[in-house]
């Protein structure tokens, strides 16, 4: 390679690094989409508009319009690239480059998002320094999420753990008042902080919402967009106003249209078998660990994680017409674990009927679609078996296990 090719390679690679993040050129496949209703398409995301909130999409030239409540899916989420991650109190998470507090507000800064201020009472926490496994990231949101105690808590990387109030966050420092006295923590020395639970708001929004997935990572519930070809705005509930790219959406799942997510329903019963002695519950999005679903390298925000041999079962509300899912084992378990999926439909004598069974399903595979036909049930179950090896890793994900009505 000629000197100047190398220099000006170096230089291409130096500014690449520089940049966390950006927007990708439409030169590759478009994202899928999946409507409630219909065959999937393919598209970028153009437009969002009006108060049904319809999306448009475009693919050579072609445009494609449909509205949110008749959208099961369009693109996929990614994990959280780089920066430190604010754990929203309502669900979610926002990747920024810097952050700072005072006054019981949230500066934050990112180059996807650019500058905002957000409530301290809308936040559960701030992750500083993600663990690079994903299984201990993970168990650490599940913390964040699910705090105790009546003060804020600042999680050190020795294991150590500081309680009080936290007064301010600057560039390099954060202050604490304690009971004792003010202390100034150096912010290289944090892992993670979470709020005083009892001061935070988790806004609970009804209707038609979205959550609304970035290329960084950031993962938001949304009220409303408004989007352009270039720009997009996102308001949160709470109030809080997100500005984007349009480019830099990368996912969209609409929840309170069409398609009713199991996850979201309180179930009628459910049973695990223990197969020694060991006891699994079942998570509602999440996997049987409690982590994020994972399968087929991509990152799933709802379904449900059972570990087999266990069987779960939802009273429908209103009639429904079909019961779509992906079925996998998560890639928390490797290439181990086995399952068959079954689903069983009673219309209401108390007889179930087997609707349908997959093959088995092994560790390491692709997820594989389901459609059922649920026509005339008054409830359906859920059922995982073990298969090759009894049930060992059997960490059995339905991915948007949702109702159709």
């Amino acid at each position: 390679m000629k000197r100047t090719n190398l220099i000006l390679f170096v230089l291409i690679l130096v500014q690449c690094s520089l940049r966390p993040w950006a927007p990708l050129a439409h030169t590759a496949e478009p994202p899928l989409g999946t409507p409630v209703e219909g065959p999937a398409f393919r598209g970028h995301l153009v437009a969002a508009e009006g108060a049904d909130w319809k999306f448009r999409f475009a693919e050579a030239g072609a445009q494609r319009e449909i509205a949110a409540a008749d959208l099961a899916l369009w693109g996929n989420f990614v994990e959280p690239t780089h920066g430190w991650r604010i754990l929203l109190a309502g669900g979610g998470l926002i990747s920024l480059d810097t952050v700072q507090i005072k006054n019981e507000q949230l500066h934050g800064e990112s180059q996807l998002l650019g500058t905002f201020d957000l409530p301290l009472e809308l936040i559960a926490g701030i992750v500083f320094r993600p663990p690079l496994d994903r299984t201990n990231g993970d168990q650490l949101t599940a913390r964040i999420a699910a705090p105790a105690g009546q003060s804020d808590r600042v999680l050190l990387d020795n294991g150590d753990e500081l309680t009080g109030t936290i007064t301010s966050l600057e560039e390099k420092v954060l202050g604490l008042q304690t009971e004792a006295d003010k202390v100034d923590v150096e912010i290289k020395s944090i892992a993670a902080v979470i709020f005083n639970p009892t001061l935070i708001h988790k806004p609970r929004p009804s209707g038609l919402v979205a959550l609304v997935g970035f290329g960084d990572g950031s993962r938001v519930t949304a009220i409303a967009i408004t989007a352009t070809k270039n720009s997009a705005q996102i308001k949160l509930a709470g109030g809080a106003l997100l500005k984007a790219s349009t480019d830099a959406i990368v996912a969209l799942q609409p929840l309170g249209g069409g398609a009713v997510y199991l996850s979201d329903l309180k179930p009628a019963s459910y049973r695990h078998i223990p197969y020694l002695q060991l006891s699994w519950p079942f998570y509602a999005d999440r996997s049987v660990l409690g982590g994020q679903l994972r399968a087929g390298g991509k990152l799933y925000a709802k379904g449900l994680g059972m570990h087999s041999p266990a069987r779960i079962t939802y009273d429908f509300d209103r009639p429904y017409r079909r019961f779509e899912t992906e079925v996998a084992i998560d890639t928390e378990a490797g290439s181990g674990g086995s399952a068959v999926f079954r689903v069983f439909a009673d219309d209401g004598s108390g007889k179930w009927q087997e609707r349908a069974t997959s093959e088995t399903v092994r560790g390491g595979e692709a997820p594989v679609p389901m459609s059922v036909d649920v026509t005339g049930a008054k409830r359906i179950s859920l059922l995982v078996d073990f298969a090759d090896h009894g049930d060992e890793l059997d960490h059995a994900d339905w991915l948007n296990a949702r109702l159709v009505r």
